[in-house]
């Protein structure tokens, strides 16, 4: 190795660095090679898959927005029929149906004469189930009674109301008296094309009330 270094020495200033110059740039040249071009590749690759990454996470992102509305709409509709079938149930029910208007009755201060539930009518998605009803009280308790059925959960239709002059045997300081003769019809839903619940004029209960 002295041999090498005793030659190097006895060169001139100029080889001298014309020698130093070309290892320098053998060296920067290997080490492009061996180390500098791959790492540019390696960044190449990380920049494909960071910009992979970033369309996969704005798809997912996307894909969630989606899911989310449809989640939404989703429970949206069945809140929907949730409130439906509320108002306009499946089943006939017409027992509680019947303790409600019962109870709204009481409420009102009102006695029941008579209470008979008529046939039910099918009509395309739902059946009508029609009540005839007749009841005394003041004008106001009356009033007061179909408020109060109006605010029931369950969908509830008067329908031929009338009202007469009921003659007390003690009119003295007892108000005018009113007898309320209509037809509570509720409905009840039903597919398309399904039998009808026959109520059949069967009476439910009549007589005096409160």
């Amino acid at each position: 190795m002295q041999p090498f270094f005793d030659k190097f020495a006895a060169l001139s200033l100029g080889i001298k660095l014309g020698i130093i110059a070309g290892v320098i740039a053998v060296l920067t040249g290997g080490y492009y090679y061996f180390f500098y071009s791959d790492m540019l590749d390696e960044q190449a690759q990380l920049e494909k898959d960071r910009d992979r990454l970033e369309k996969e996470k704005k798809d997912y992102e996307k894909r969630k927005q989606e899911y989310l509305a449809f989640r939404n709409e989703v429970n949206a509709l069945l809140e929907e029929q949730k409130e439906l079938l509320r108002v306009l149930p499946k089943r006939d029910d017409i027992e509680q149906f019947i303790e409600n208007v019962q109870a709204q009755i009481e409420l009102s201060g009102l006695s029941k004469v008579a209470s008979i539930r008529e046939a039910a009518q099918p009509v395309e998605m739902y059946v009508k189930i029609p009540i005839r009803m007749s009841l005394t009280g003041t004008y106001h308790q009356i009033n007061h009674f179909f408020k109060q059925v109006g605010d029931l959960k369950r969908i509830v239709n008067i329908e031929d109301l009338s009202l007469d002059p009921v003659a007390l045997q003690t009119p003295i300081d007892q108000p005018n008296q009113l007898k309320a003769n209509f037809v509570a019809t509720t409905f009840m839903f039903t597919d398309k094309g399904s039998g009808a619940r026959k109520g059949g004029g069967t009476s439910i209960s009549s007589g005096g009330g409160h």
